[in-house]
């Protein structure tokens, strides 16, 4: 199965965060968009990713226009060094082994990054790093082409 396209109806779930507290994509839909971001944290990509994924959520504020879930591939123990490490401030949710989530959105690679929109059509699908993924999560020119950073970076 190849990773779940644009256009298509998301697959409603539920997971956990590090604290044990569940989160259903379908009543978060409710109130808005979510942001899906699929990761491990043994990935170079998913740690170059991060921190630029933290500075659109800390740029955004109480103003943003979704919620954002990270979708960690490991246990709760090592995504919360992952965290740490990063400084990151958003939802970070556990898909344990066999990672069920994971294979209903068809992830192959990571990190992978779903927009969802509020009728629960998948709005965006990318992976690796791209600026203009990351912009269109932004929803404005966050990234530029003269900011040092690659345009992408597979995952």
């Amino acid at each position: 199965m190849r990773q779940l396209a644009a256009g298509v109806q998301a697959p409603d779930f539920e997971l956990r965060d590090m604290n044990g507290t569940a989160h259903r994509l379908g009543t978060a839909l409710i109130h808005g968009p979510v942001v899906l971001v699929f990761f491990k944290e043994s990935c170079p990509t998913s740690q170059f990713t991060f921190p630029h994924i933290q500075r659109i959520f800390a740029a955004a504020g109480k103003d943003w226009h979704a919620q954002l879930w990270a979708i960690s591939q490991d246990d709760s123990e090592d995504t919360r060094r992952f965290a740490h490490r990063y400084g990151i401030t958003f939802d970070m949710l556990i898909d344990e082994y066999p990672y069920d989530v994971s294979n209903a959105y068809g992830i192959v690679s990571v990190p992978t990054i779903f927009i969802i929109e509020q009728d629960g059509k998948i709005g965006m699908s990318d992976n690796g790093f791209s600026k203009a993924s990351l912009n269109q999560i932004a929803g404005h020119e966050m990234f530029t082409p003269n900011d040092g950073l690659p345009a992408s970076r597979p995952g």
